[in-house]
């Protein structure tokens, strides 16, 4: 009895393991540069924008780079995250 319970409990682990492998998205860095990002009002406002766009995992703005790091589900267009940032009035550049 006990090595059905075992094996059983070994074949439900594998589906679990499988399953979130299958569900797992991958992922990309994107850098953009934003020069007129001088104060911390500005990277806020443009974390904040950014995260509103789904696909966005995270965003981390830098007003010493005057750039701002944005994770994104791999099949989020670079386009759609500039077009947010341009909105705010600002002239973004993705970064190689």
């Amino acid at each position: 009895m006990l090595k059905k319970i075992m094996i059983m409990c070994v074949f439900g682990f594998s589906a679990f393991v499988f399953a979130n492998e299958q569900n797992q998205h991958k992922e990309k860095e994107v850098v953009i540069k934003i020069p007129e990002m001088h104060c911390q009002l500005c990277a806020y406002t443009v974390n904040k924008t950014l995260c509103q766009i789904e696909g966005v995992v995270s965003t981390k703005a830098s007003i010493q780079d005057r750039q701002v790091k944005v994770i994104v589900d791999e099949k989020v267009n670079n386009e759609v995250l500039l077009q947010a940032v341009r909105k705010l009035e600002y002239t973004p550049e993705v970064q190689p």
